[in-house]
């Protein structure tokens, strides 16, 4: 009998396996991935339970863990210590052909490339003004977090008018601009946030980095898993080698799972600007060598607090009580795939 299309199947839940640390190595023990320091098991975890593996800066991988990887059809994605993508070892998987010739097609049309980009940025706008409307009464100036929320909502008035993606991304940017002083003002002083910008080194902008990261690959998941290509997208300008469908679909989901577990680690004093490292042992030549980075207990911590964020249910009014965000990150990406073939409209996520 065939199985109804909506009716779930059990498996054995998978969750990723994140590996960071200078010096250690990633091999297989019978049914088992296995994490080592100088032949001493630091961890392990069966084959049949990872989702994915996600390794941080300089790990060493034997050709048995890529290849089991390989049968499970789990990933292996490869970041600089800082959370920069170098690569993914990605296992084969059916072609999806209509939806990635529809998703083709509709990149290289105006009305249904802006039309879907309104949609990334109209969340990610809601979102944000939620956050900021959440946490102002933590703010030691709560009524200036308020005011800046209503600027973000604002700019959120003018989405379903932009006439093209350059006026989206002028809209975009100005809501972000009101949005991270709102953030500012909810962090203390000493921590020396002034801006989100990649580059600088204060402890926020390197754990909205770190987290970033994190959050790009499962997103990057969910899209692979639809049967869409994570390199043709709508909102952000496609590039050689860069996801940037996966930062499409990103976008509505960083004031709920990034920039909300930043300031929980931050709130927590979690981490401390102490925690970071310079110390890149050894050069690689990468170009985060010598940047600011978080040392491996924090980057324990955040992984941590990240993961619990992700399968925590999520707030919102049109989901089923108990809904994870991470189902709902596979779900939204799913109808992206709907709007593609089927036609039918796409909405964010509403953060409540």
């Amino acid at each position: 009998m065939n199985r109804p299309i909506n009716q779930p199947i059990n498996r054995p839940t998978r969750r990723p396996l994140y590996v960071v640390g200078h010096g250690l190595v990633l091999g297989r023990s019978g049914g088992r991935l296995v994490v080592s320091r100088d032949s001493a098991v630091i961890t392990s975890a069966p084959l049949g339970r990872i989702s994915e593996v996600v390794v941080f800066g300089n790990v060493g991988i034997t050709t048995p863990a890529m290849t089991a990887l390989l049968a499970e059809d789990a990933p292996l994605v490869l970041l600089s210590a800082d959370g920069r993508a170098r690569g993914r070892l990605e296992p084969p998987k059916a072609s999806h052909i209509e939806a990635r010739r529809r998703q083709v097609l509709l990149q290289h049309d105006d009305a249904a490339r802006l039309e879907l980009a309104r949609a990334f940025v109209r969340g990610k706008i809601h979102n944000q003004d939620v956050l900021l409307r959440r946490r102002a009464a933590t703010a030691d100036e709560p009524a200036d977090v308020w005011a800046l929320a209503r600027r973000v909502a604002a700019a959120g008035t003018a989405v379903d008018n932009a006439a093209s993606i350059a006026e989206l991304v002028g809209i975009e940017g100005a809501a972000s601009g009101a949005y991270f002083r709102g953030i500012r003002l909810l962090l203390p002083a000493e921590l020396g946030f002034r801006r989100r910008e990649r580059l600088d080194p204060d402890l926020v902008n390197v754990l909205i980095n770190y987290t970033s990261a994190l959050l790009r690959e499962v997103v990057f998941g969910a899209v692979v898993a639809a049967g869409l290509d994570p390199y043709v997208s709508f909102l952000h300008a496609p590039r050689s080698g860069r996801p940037t469908l996966v930062f499409d679909l990103m976008e509505e989901w960083r004031a709920v799972l990034l920039e909300s577990t930043v300031l929980g680690v931050l709130g927590l004093r979690m981490i401390r600007p102490e925690d970071l490292t310079t110390d890149p042992a050894p050069r690689t030549g990468d170009s985060t060598d010598g940047r600011p980075r978080l040392g491996p207990s924090a980057s324990a911590a955040v992984i941590a607090r990240f993961r619990a964020r992700v399968d925590s249910p999520a707030r919102s009014w049109t989901v089923s009580p108990g809904t994870t965000y991470a189902t709902l990150i596979r779900e939204q990406s799913l109808a992206l795939r709907r709007r593609l073939i089927d036609g039918v409209p796409y909405e964010p996520f509403r953060w409540r």
